[in-house]
């Protein structure tokens, strides 16, 4: 058996992030799909349109900067970690503003979430997955009841509680299934 060394943990980290990255690219590639077909039949406002074309471009370049980086420079294992939060941050971004821009608890969005959970699980600690988890649950509650509250008389209240009660504790169980299955104790 061969001991792990620093930067064998390094290496792989690198890598995986590396792997992370080139989904997201393919992510970005959806969004563009469904802001041209949504554009197109017109069935979301030019503003709407303008918003979501800034917000794509801004994740493809973050994405864009932390692949270069990852890919052409070595650093510490912190170092790969901060790109990785910002990542998972700025997925937090966008699912909160496609929430927003879809009707806030009415929308399906809220399943764009699952992202940086997913991330931070599968290269991330216990630890770090549910404090992913704990991010999305505030992101999404704050985001909900702020269309809630500017755009009133779109639900009831029992229903905006019963929804963000709901999703928050689907984060929950699903840090909790990937914990069990990435993260076993021993």
């Amino acid at each position: 058996m061969v001991a792990k060394t620093k930067n064998s943990g390094e290496s792989e980290f690198r890598k995986g992030l590396q792997g992370i990255c080139k989904v997201h690219f393919a992510f970005v590639l959806l969004l563009v799909g469904q802001i041209i077909l949504y554009d197109t039949s017109h069935l979301i406002p030019p503003e709407t349109v303008l918003d979501r074309w800034v917000l794509t471009a801004m994740l493809l370049a973050v994405t864009g900067a932390i692949w270069y980086f990852a890919k052409s420079h070595s650093g510490n294992l912190l170092y790969y970690k901060s790109f990785l939060a910002t990542l998972i941050l700025t997925d937090i971004g966008l699912a909160s503003f496609m929430v927003y821009s879809t009707r806030g608890m009415a929308s399906r969005a809220v399943f764009l979430y699952i992202l940086p959970i997913v991330i931070a699980g599968l290269v991330l600690s216990r630890a770090a997955l549910f404090a992913t988890a704990i991010l999305c649950i505030a992101a999404y509650s704050l985001t909900a009841i702020a269309y809630f509250t500017w755009n009133f008389n779109e639900g009831y209240k029992v229903e905006l509680y019963g929804e963000v009660g709901f999703y928050s504790a689907m984060f929950l169980i699903v840090a909790g299934l990937l914990a069990t299955i990435l993260h076993p104790r021993k």
